[in-house]
């Protein structure tokens, strides 16, 4: 028997020292990774899963200034937030969500935020050992602990005397051991067999929340490294780690002997071993009524050492993402601002981006061909407002605005669920920014193709309308069109911008640089001859363009 002990222990001595010289291995593995790929192009793809379960910290500090569903999903926000995304955490994942749906919408002081960044950018140690920290929290998987906050009461605590009758019945086969080997052990095997199926019964009951436990137990145990790196580094985050030392202080008992229960070790031998004690003896079931009690009893805790984390992983990635950008600046922005100005701005989702500029102290109507470049414009504007207001970060050489509550009405789509047609959804889309317009000062709006889904008479006459009541209400409305009637109409509170195409060798060739003036070429009926359209359908396409021109 002394010598079954002496073997064990010795094996699991090979095992710890196996797990920490694994340990330590890819931690160093990790910091040369953060330092050779800083500033490179994000790759990281996040599936469907991932981009829902980051919505958690949203949905829970939701409040009437986000960005709404349509203009995020216009601007192609989710490929965006994926790009800049350099995020070492679930907490810095939902915290950056958080803050590119929140723009500020009135004067905020942006000092403190440029100094936390730029310190980071510049002090690559001490950022290092902040992401080595935050990589140690990771990520909790498909899941979101705001996800579970809200359903607290809901959760049902384990069955404690079934949990402790099944670790108990162990005593007396041990005991049993000692005169009958062979019935021990066979005892022990019919308990540990009648353990791990129970324990699969309770453990799948209590999934979520024992995930959501283990993350929000690493961001406790992963405090303390924070708070040390933070205090033997510059003084910038000094108020963070006062108030994660203040919170992680009230966790002592959620803290207490969970490293053993629910701390996850991965694959690693040790992470292996604590799986099977786990399954025999209940350890995490046990634990987790204790740690119920203490997240009901701190959720307000949970949710600002959260914040904080989510933070300062925030400035991390912000801060990447400025250099991995080939131009980035720092917007001026102030409601004494008459006008929205950008300087050579470019769209984030475009590798080979032709920047553009304008200064618009009134609204603009942007005409032009197919494929020209009027949608992309509108989005490149749109999502330089955007990004200033949340991360005070401009892809421009110069952007200076006021700030803006920001809408489009840019792809939209009809609805088989609800049954609402393309029209219906448009103009629906429409009036949330004429809404909008009548209790909140400077509303930014996007429009493209105005109510395209109606009938050219119709269509002009209420865009018109449209159009103006929106500038007449102070809207500083962007909007591209076809329709070049509205030009005329609207010449008296619209600038007329477009974008214009060449012909090179029986092609079409699109330059995509703004000019000033209304569109004055087409090119669908181009494209028709170019694709070996028959000649007989080109030629009585544009003789019926000319007799309507004629005729108006």
């Amino acid at each position: 028997m002394t010598q079954v002990i002496i073997i064990t222990v010795i094996l699991l001595l090979i095992f710890f020292g196996a797990g920490y010289r694994k340990e330590q291995l890819d931690k160093k593995a990790y910091e040369e990774k953060l330092k050779n790929y800083y500033g490179k192009i994000n790759t990281r793809k996040l599936s469907s899963e991932e981009l829902k379960s980051i919505k958690g910290f949203t949905n829970y500090h939701f409040h009437e200034d986000m960005i709404d569903d349509i203009t995020w999903n216009d601007l192609d926000m989710n490929l965006i937030y994926s790009k800049m995304n350099y995020c070492n955490s679930s907490a810095g994942d939902e915290f950056l969500y958080y803050t590119l749906r929140s723009p500020h919408t009135k004067l905020y002081d942006w000092s403190d935020f440029e100094c936390k960044v730029n310190r980071l950018i510049e002090d690559p140690e001490y950022r290092t050992k902040l992401q080595v920290c935050l990589h140690n929290i990771g990520r909790s998987k498909n899941y979101s602990i705001y996800s579970y906050i809200d359903k607290l009461d809901e959760a049902t605590r384990t069955s404690t005397l079934m949990t402790m009758a099944g670790v108990i019945m162990y005593i007396p086969a041990i005991v049993i051991c000692f005169f009958n080997l062979f019935i021990g052990i066979a005892l022990i095997f019919v308990f540990a067999v009648y353990n791990m199926a129970t324990y699969f019964k309770q453990k799948s009951r209590i999934e979520p929340y024992i995930v959501c436990f283990e993350y929000a137990f690493r961001v406790l145990k992963n405090c303390d490294n924070i708070i040390q790196v933070i205090k033997d580094g510059p003084d910038i985050l000094k108020g963070e780690m006062t108030d994660l030392v203040s919170i992680s202080n009230r966790f002592k008992s959620f803290k207490r002997f969970s490293s053993l229960v629910i701390g996850n070790l991965g694959n690693s031998p040790l992470g292996v071993i604590l799986d099977y004690i786990k399954m025999l003896t209940h350890l995490d079931l046990m634990k987790f009524n204790t740690m119920l009690d203490q997240i009901k009893l701190h959720q307000e805790d949970i949710d600002k050492i959260l914040t904080i984390i989510g933070t300062i992983d925030c400035y991390i990635s912000i801060g990447e993402y400025r250099v991995s950008t080939s131009q980035f600046s720092i917007p001026k922005l102030d409601d004494s601002y008459k006008a929205l100005k950008i300087e050579d701005g470019y769209h984030p989702l475009l590798t080979d981006a032709v920047p553009n500029s304008i200064n618009a102290d009134k609204c603009v109507l942007l005409t032009g061909s197919n494929a020209s470049g009027k949608s992309t414009f509108l989005k490149m504007i749109a999502v330089n407002a955007l990004l200033s207001q949340t991360i005070h970060t401009s892809l421009s050489k110069e952007y200076a605005a006021p700030y803006f509550n920001i809408y489009s009405s840019l792809s939209l789509k009809d609805s088989i669920v609800t049954g609402e047609s393309y029209y219906m959804v448009e103009i629906k889309a429409l009036k949330r920014i004429m809404d909008a317009s009548e209790n909140k000062a400077h509303v930014l709006g996007f429009v493209d193709e105005v109510l395209r889904g109606t009938n050219t008479t119709e269509r002009i006459a209420a865009s018109s309308a449209i159009l103006r009541n929106l500038s007449d209400k102070g809207v500083l409305v962007f909007a591209a069109t076809h329709d070049l009637e509205l030009t005329s109409i609207l010449d008296d509170i619209y600038d007329n911008y477009h974008f214009e195409e060449e012909m090179k060798d029986n092609d079409v060739i699109f330059p995509y640089k703004l000019s000033k003036g209304k569109a004055t070429s087409r090119n669908a009926i181009k494209l028709l001859d170019i694709l070996g359209y028959d000649k007989d359908i080109i030629s009585k396409a544009n003789e019926l363009v000319k007799n309507m021109e004629e005729s108006r």
